[in-house]
């Protein structure tokens, strides 16, 4: 099955590769640049390909935008990260993230996760600011999903 969201990354990995064997179809009479040019570019072209489709499913580590849809989390092995699917604004597929398994990220996690148990979809979002307008890196607060009569949040 081929991912369309790819498409990019295999389009440029195709441009590099031609251009590198039309570089090497120049020098045609040389054979040490053809020897050296044409295993180095099929090289990369293969190992780019395998290289994204095994990290694909990994989680990311990045900040979860505001507003996305908690859907499921787990903690890892050792206890130190938090693995959590979320579908991001204006997306309609999830993403794994990968956050500090901090302990107000596990209780968020946790209430959230028993909130969306009893049917009541959950957002997820950054803590807001401290008293002294300090930011706590890392940490997420989840809260209820609501729709106005109209659709809109």
């Amino acid at each position: 099955m081929f991912d369309f969201n790819l498409l990019p990354f295999f389009a440029s990995m195709l441009m590099l590769t031609l251009i590198v064997l039309a570089i090497g179809i120049h020098f045609w009479r040389n054979a040490t640049v053809m020897f050296i040019v044409i295993p180095v570019a099929m090289f990369c072209a293969f190992s780019g390909y395998n290289t994204i489709v095994s990290v694909l499913g990994y989680p990311v580590q990045q900040t979860i935008p505001d507003d996305a849809l908690y859907l499921k989390h787990i903690e890892s092995a050792d206890g130190t990260e938090l693995y959590v699917w979320v579908i991001e604004p204006e997306k309609a597929t999830p993403k794994n993230f990968r956050i500090p398994a901090t302990a107000q990220n596990k209780k968020s996690m946790q209430q959230a996760e028993g909130r969306g148990k009893k049917g009541v979809p959950q957002q997820i979002g950054k803590a807001p600011k401290g008293p002294n307008g300090e930011v706590n890196p890392g940490e997420y607060r989840t809260y209820d999903f609501s729709v106005d009569p109209q659709g809109l949040k």
